[in-house]
């Protein structure tokens, strides 16, 4: 009997802690399946994730006159754009005062995007472009800010954005060519800056131009700025300055400005270098040398009619690399942007290095 007792006992421990163990499974199975469900829902929906992205750098301060709804309506309607042509929402980037746009590219093609688009002026361009430049990433440009030199001598829209984005969707990727720009300030710095440009870098009149230029004024009378500031500037001296292009001689001249382009267009009938090709892995320069401001004139008129014929005032240039050396420090700018002044600039080009979105070259 008592045996009976204790196998009876011993069978109920038995089935007690199998229950246990059931239920411990069971509890478990409950809760990893609570979490491969979570797992699942956080996942990305592959058929979305293989969707093609955009990523899109901005300069906030381009938007300013727009107000909040004005902003939401403009990234709304851009986001919807993508989606009508099966992309995902493209992925959105603010450059601030410290980070200009080469972080924020950096940042996107870390996503693994398909294309980084700048919208934020000449300065935001030039900034992410030097993240894309060698990387075999695409970039391309939508409309904002004043100048938007780029996109002018690409023929890509620079007021319309509908029209911008359409290119995104329609254009071919051209490979175009890079200037870099050696700033030596003192004349025998160490280690002196060294930029990325993509249009054109000048020292003399056109950098006093840009650097006299104030925010406000660009904020209320767009290019009319330039004018009011070249105004101011038309009347001061030449600058003795020795130029070397290539392995050539340096040769002294006496000028108001020298202007090396990668691109040759300022506005759409404008064309201060007729012979630029943003994709010739060349660049071409211009030296101005008028007397007083008078001669000015005759710079002007060479450089609407393209006539070159008994010339004196027009220099043109062409190589790859062109080096100014300066007897007295000149103001200095590139695409644009002022950037302080220098006693030796030395530019050259990098061919082929960068993939832009845009209409097919001119040929």
């Amino acid at each position: 009997m008592a045996g009976d007792l204790w196998g009876a006992g011993a069978l109920a421990v038995l089935l007690a802690a199998l229950l246990l163990v059931v239920s411990l499974l069971l509890v478990r199975e409950r809760r990893t399946g609570r979490r491969l469900r979570a797992l699942v829902a956080e996942a990305p929906d592959p058929a979305v994730a293989a969707r093609p992205r955009a990523a899109i750098v901005v300069n906030p301060s381009k938007f300013s006159h727009l107000d909040e709804q004005a902003l939401r309506r403009r990234q709304a309607y851009t986001a919807a754009v993508f989606r009508s042509h099966g992309w995902q929402d493209p992925l959105w980037l603010e450059t601030t005062p410290a980070e200009r746009g080469a972080e924020q590219a950096r940042e996107a093609l870390a996503h693994g995007v398909d294309i980084v688009l700048a919208a934020g002026g000449d300065g935001t361009v030039r900034a992410v472009a030097e993240a894309m430049t060698g990387t075999g990433v695409p970039m391309g440009l939508l409309p904002a800010g004043t100048g938007n030199l780029l996109a002018r001598n690409l023929d890509v829209p620079h007021t319309d954005l509908a029209a911008a984005l359409d290119l995104v969707f329609s254009a071919p990727d051209a490979a175009v060519d890079v200037g870099w720009l050696t700033v030596d300030r003192t004349g025998s710095d160490a280690d002196p800056d060294r930029h990325l440009f993509l249009v054109m870098a000048g020292l003399g009149f056109d950098a006093a131009v840009m650097a006299g230029v104030e925010d406000r004024l660009k904020r209320h009378l767009g290019y009319g700025a330039y004018v009011v500031s070249g105004a101011r500037a038309l009347w001061g001296p030449q600058a003795r300055v020795k130029v070397r292009v290539d392995d050539g001689d340096a040769v002294g001249v006496r000028t108001r400005a020298v202007i090396v382009g990668n691109c040759g267009r300022l506005t759409k009938n404008l064309v201060l270098m007729p012979d630029a090709r943003v994709d010739d892995g060349f660049l071409d320069a211009v030296v101005l040398s008028p007397r007083g401001g008078i001669a000015w004139g005759e710079v002007a008129w060479a450089i609407v009619t393209r006539d070159r014929r008994g010339q004196r005032r027009v220099q043109h240039l062409r190589g790859r690399r062109i080096e100014v050396t300066c007897a007295e420090p000149q103001e200095v700018e590139l695409d644009g942007d002022p950037i302080g002044t220098a006693l030796r600039i030395r530019v050259e080009v990098e061919a082929g290095v960068l993939l832009v979105r845009c209409p097919p070259l001119r040929g």
